[in-house]
């Protein structure tokens, strides 16, 4: 496989600092390799090393696509201001799509229908005004930016030279929430977003879903995120992560085997699931519990047998806190390597972080 390729430095008053911030920010989300002032990155969209190198810090990075690529420049340069909490700093990318502007992967949505899958969960399906096979060619996620105003022209947002994303601000600011991609139509240029119905105020993403008119706009940027290949998978999520789930078991060619811990609140949250796979679909409900206190998906997986580990990718999706857990019972109790699974917080309670 081919990788795409930047690379970038910066002159810092303690480069080796932000190569150890880096390190303590990023370690419990991908494998990384500490040698000395650098440290070597690997995940499945790519590898990259984060180096202090005669007062300044380098990053280099090798990416599967330019929207990953574009993806990881933005977050290494925001995490430099971050670190450093210096806004000032002057700093290019070299390397493939050093002279972009534009956001490459910006998509305009229109809607043209909604409607219930379940009482907390509603389908939106949006007409793509232009390139839907470069959206549909890429991973399953998609950040959605969701309008202050229906009646304003938007202001999307575009790259600056240090590779950061720049984001409209006031009366233009965009919410924006990331969600799968349930399902693409090439034909009819349309894209599928499953939005759970939160309780609670300040929640644009659920807002949107639930009120969204034929001819609203939103901007999608992405995909990205990818199934990773293997022989045995086990997915385990709530309502936030059910659409990624429901992809995941529906695109599974026959040969494979998963299993799979979907909790609900009740039986009128299912939905049908459709896979060429060895299936094994395990419904969890909470009846009435709030979701992310109830223990379910923990509680599954201990119960789980981890006999085969060969060939097996884990993935789970659900409450920052619950996730945190989780990754302790795969690591500590069943004994998996970091690199066979990925627990994902999808949203936090008590938090305005809708999904």
């Amino acid at each position: 496989m081919t990788l795409l390729s930047a690379q970038t430095s910066v002159v810092l008053p303690d480069p080796v600092a932000i190569v150890d911030a880096f390190h303590e920010h990023f370690n419990e989300h991908m494998t990384m390799t500490r040698e000395g002032q650098a440290v070597h990155f690997e995940a499945d969209y790519g590898n990259g090393t984060l180096s202090a190198e005669e007062g300044r810090f380098a990053a280099r990075i090798n990416c599967v696509s330019e929207n990953v690529l574009l993806s990881v420049k933005a977050m290494v340069a925001e995490h430099i201001v971050e670190f450093t909490g210096d806004t000032s700093l002057d700093f290019r990318w070299e390397g493939h799509g050093s002279d972009l502007r534009e956001l490459p992967n910006l998509f305009v949505g229109r809607v043209v229908r909604s409607y219930n899958l379940t009482p907390r969960m509603r389908r939106v399906v949006f007409a793509v005004d232009n390139g839907i096979e470069r959206l549909a060619a890429g991973g399953l996620h998609v950040r959605l930016l969701i309008l202050p105003d229906q009646t304003r022209t938007p202001v999307w947002p575009h790259l600056s030279k240090t590779g950061a994303i720049v984001w409209a601000k006031g009366e233009d600011e965009q919410a924006r929430r990331v969600y799968t991609i349930r399902a693409i139509n090439k034909e009819r240029a349309e894209v599928d977003i499953d939005f759970v119905m939160h309780e609670g105020d300040n929640m644009p993403g659920a807002h949107f879903g639930a009120t969204a008119a034929v001819g609203d706009i939103v901007g999608i940027v992405g995909p990205g995120g990818e199934r990773p290949e293997a022989d045995h998978y086990v997915f385990a999520g709530d309502e936030t992560a059910l659409p990624v789930m429901l992809r995941m078991v529906a695109e599974m060619p026959a040969g494979k085997t998963v299993t799979v811990y979907a909790e609900v609140d009740n039986e009128g949250e299912q939905q049908d699931v459709r896979s060429n796979a060895d299936l094994s679909w395990n419904w969890l409900y909470r009846r009435g519990q709030p979701a992310g206190t109830a223990g379910l998906l923990q509680q599954a997986l201990r119960q789980h047998s981890w006999e085969k580990q060969d060939g097996l990718h884990v993935f789970v999706g659900c409450e920052k806190d619950e996730a945190r857990a989780i990754k302790k019972v795969l690591a500590d109790e069943a004994g998996l390597a970091k690199k066979a699974f990925v627990a994902a917080g999808y949203w936090v309670r008590g938090a305005n972080d809708d999904h």
